[in-house]
């Protein structure tokens, strides 16, 4: 207890270097707490179900390796023959139409198998389970809320279980509402049963991937790999069953978290990684300023041992002071770790949000890793400041002789040699900060073949689709009377739906072949994104038009009959001898047709056994980055809205002459005068959809900008202490110098000259370390190499010219030493 009142006693008396301690260690414990605790959320933690280790994804797999979404009869069957899961689920998110008391709300459905919650792990709050009868196609309607969707739309009524809703234009009974601890990794509001629209959203057919995915709970004593081996067998058996769909394909099983994190686990590790390298650099720093601050204390040190205080006694004393400034450095980052992890989840990217939504706040892990980190920095910083101190000569410590080590490159103390280690992490992070730097600078300048600007984008909700069965082409004139609506507001150019809107990830993709070459093997078909649009859609988007025409509206119509339900049989009843309209991108044109002119050729969609449509290539435009540069240019075709009506949710996009924002309020007036009780949702500029896509590389390099930053300073502030010490500690020698000669000039050029000998050294290390740490990096980096010159030469010479700074106010205080009143001082 007398050595904590000593140390506490100490930093009373000096307030000002104990508050720079302090605050500097604060900051390095708070933001690697913060950042750890993301890191936990999102990699380390488990998932907030019951036993979730044992949860698992099972996907679909192309040869090459690509994920693909489940085809529903493949999950039945998968379902029916194995037997290492107690449960299998399928599910896909959607849209819809909830229709309550106190209007229309836009609501996410997520459509799930009967296994679905039993497989989570959870029951009931209120109401009933879902039951194997309620996932039948002729099963009444019924839904399940979410504890949130439960308060917000229904004001947490009572009653709430057995009460009628229209949903999607369907009267739909509410059977029971989740309990307020239910997570899931994605937005949901409602569930309903899948079965009941397998039908309507053409599930059946073994080739189509509908936007499912699979998730389910292994037996107790179950291993992934046996799991893994099992379905993988399963998926053989049906490929050799069903060669035609199933050609190529391949089954994946691995843990939920595994597949919820995706690549994003090496970008945290390597922020952690940042963080734990400004946290080192703050603790070298705080050692520098201890050493220097050492060197006054030398003589109380003597005069301790000089009456009986062992080098035990005086090591622990000095230790203690360390840890109380690291635990004082702790209290205060516990506030910096809480607003700094607040503040990076806001800024994280819609992946980690996910994760991050299914129990992202602090948890004793986090405390647990503070309190250590707290322990082992106090421990870290004050070990060789104690150490020199306890074990240093009292004789040379009442003659105020610094100790050094004898080098070629001269004396060298135990602060420089911290220096070196401070400037070389410090480049380190410049480094990586700087090729993440290009990184973005090489996303954001790629290429869209988009105009984004003045284009507001949004969703309106659709009738119901059974007006599609009731009359095949209200679909198509609800959207024409909308477009002609909004074409007659004056802030609109133009004005126009597409089904699947770039950078929203809102896309579909079809297989197709050239009739007038050899049908490729099942598992070898091409396919390509396909666009379904009204005529303006290209001159809205500002694609341009390289060859051929693009649609005017005067095209021919669906062949579509009235009464007739829509399926995969009757399409290719219906659309038999009616050829559609389509244009190109100019890569599927390069691709597919390499040397020729594709404009008047005809594709197949599908497989020659579905017996789909045939498209007709009538123009050529430029390619569009649909999922952003890091997946490049794709294949991809359009064809009309009026020609292939798919009752999808369309994506209205609207090209304002001014101001897009400006422009929102016409937009919503227009689209209310013709669907009054639709709803209008997802509304964003065109321009942050596609400065969203970079959202996860602006939030890694702006964190290691922000880190570098700090290294940068905490590294220049440690050449300005370690200088000003040694300006101290030569105060007389300089005056004997000067005294003898010695110019300002040459003061100065001493000075400067031992800080950048130690920066230099410090940035040759630093490269080198940066240079073999880089492949850490490869995965992050779009368009620039780990090897880059021009990033390793920026980041020496801004380390540098910190440097000169940093040596710039002790050398000019040298230079103006007076030798007559150094001397006399002495």
């Amino acid at each position: 207890m007398s050595n904590l009142r000593l140390a506490l006693r100490l930093f009373a008396q000096s307030p000002g270097f104990t508050a720079i301690i302090v605050l500097t260690l604060a900051i390095g414990i708070g933001a690697n707490t913060a950042i750890f605790n993301l890191v936990s959320a999102t990699c380390l933690r488990p998932l907030p179900y019951p036993e979730a280790d044992r949860l698992i994804a099972v996907t679909e797999r192309t040869a090459s390796g690509g994920d693909m979404s489940v085809s529903y009869p493949n999950f039945v069957d998968w379902r029916a023959t194995q037997d290492v899961a107690s449960g299998l689920a399928i599910f896909r998110s959607d849209g819809a139409k909830l229709v309550t008391r106190d209007g229309a709300e836009r609501v996410t459905v997520v459509q799930v198998s009967q296994d679905f919650f039993q497989v989570l792990g959870y029951r009931m709050a209120l109401g009933r389970e879902l039951r194997p009868e309620d996932d039948r196609a002729a099963a009444a309607p019924v839904a399940w809320l979410t504890h949130a969707a439960w308060q917000r739309y229904f004001h947490g009524a009572v009653d709430i279980v057995g009460r009628s809703v229209v949903l999607e234009g369907q009267a739909t009974e509410i059977a029971g509402v989740l309990p307020a601890e239910f997570r899931f990794h994605r937005h949901a509001d409602v569930f309903v049963p899948i079965e009941p629209i397998v039908d309507r959203q053409f599930m059946r057919e073994r080739e189509n991937h509908n936007g499912t995915a699979v998730i389910g709970r292994l037996k107790p004593g179950v291993t992934i790999e046996r799991a893994a081996t099992q379905l993988a067998a399963i998926g053989q058996r049906l490929e050799q069953q069903y060669p035609k769909a199933n050609a190529g394909i391949r089954v994946a099983v691995l843990p939920l978290r595994e597949q919820l994190q995706g690549r994003g686990t090496m970008n945290l590790f390597l922020l952690l990684g940042a963080v734990g390298t400004v946290l080192l650099i703050a603790c070298v720093n705080v050692a520098n300023l201890l050493l220097a601050r050492s060197f006054n204390r030398r003589r109380e040190m003597a005069i301790r041992t000089a009456l009986g205080a062992s080098r035990r006694d005086l090591f622990s004393q000095l230790l203690i002071e360390s840890l109380v400034y690291a635990l004082t450095g702790g209290v205060l980052g516990t506030a910096i770790a809480w607003f700094g992890y607040a503040f990076v989840a806001r800024l994280a990217p819609w992946e980690m949000k996910e994760l991050l939504a299914a129990g992202g706040s602090f948890d004793a892990w986090a405390w647990l890793f503070m309190a250590g980190v707290t322990l082992l920095t106090g421990v870290g910083f004050g070990f060789a400041p104690a150490w020199q101190l306890s074990h240093s000569d009292p004789n040379d410590a009442l003659k105020r002789t610094p100790a050094a080590v004898r080098t070629a490159f001269g004396r060298f103390h135990l602060t420089d040699g911290l220096v070196v280690v401070q400037v070389s992490l410090a480049v380190m992070l410049l480094v990586g900060a700087g090729l993440l730097i290009q990184s973005l600078y090489r996303v954001a300048m790629a290429p869209t073949g988009l105009r984004p600007d003045r284009v507001i984008t949004l969703q309106v909700a659709t009738p119901p689709t059974a007006a599609m069965t009731r009359d095949p082409h209200a679909f198509i004139r609800h959207h024409e009377a909308m477009l002609a609506r909004l074409q007659s507001v004056a802030e609109i150019e133009s004005v126009a739906f597409c089904s699947s809107l770039p950078y929203t990830w809102d896309s579909s993709s079809n297989w197709f072949f050239r009739p007038d070459r050899p049908t490729p093997e099942p598992g070898k078909f091409p396919l390509a994104n396909v666009h379904v649009v009204t005529p303006d859609y290209f001159r809205t988007m500002g694609i341009p038009l390289l060859r051929g025409a693009a649609f005017d509206g005067r095209e021919r119509r669906a062949p579509l009959v009235a009464g007739q339900a829509i399926s995969m049989a009757t399409v290719a009843q219906l659309y038999e001898g009616f050829v559609v309209d389509t244009v190109i991108s100019r890569k599927m044109a390069e691709q597919h047709w390499p040397g020729e002119d594709p404009i008047g050729r005809t594709f197949q969609i599908g497989q020659p056994q579905m017996k789909l449509p045939q498209m007709r290539v009538i123009g050529i435009v430029g390619n569009t980055l649909q999922f952003g540069a890091e997946r490049g240019e794709q294949v991809e075709y359009y064809t009309l809205l009026s020609q292939w009506p798919a009752t999808l949710g369309l994506h209205l996009v609207v090209r304002t002459r001014a101001d897009a924002a400006a422009a929102l309020a016409s937009i919503r007036r227009a689209v209310r005068d013709v669907a009054p009780d639709e709803p209008i949702y997802d509304v964003k500029l065109m321009s942050d959809r596609v400065a969203e896509f970079a959202s996860n590389r602006r939030f890694s390099m702006g964190l290691f900008a922000f880190f570098a930053g700090v290294a940068v300073l905490l590294a220049s502030v440690g050449i300005y202490g370690v200088l000003a010490c040694v300006v101290g500690q030569r105060t007389r020698e300089i005056g004997i110098r000067m005294a003898l000669g010695a110019s300002r000039l040459n003061v100065l050029g001493q000075i400067v000259g031992r800080g950048l000998g130690l920066a230099g050294l410090g940035v040759g290390l630093g490269l080198a370390a940066a240079w073999a740490a880089s492949r850490f990096l490869q995965s992050q980096l779009f368009g620039v190499s780990t090897t880059d010159l021009l990033t390793y030469l920026a980041s020496a010479l801004f380390l540098l010219a910190a440097s000169i700074l940093a040596c710039v106010v002790p050398a000019q205080r040298a230079s103006r030493v007076n030798p007559v009143e150094a001397l006399r001082a002495e």
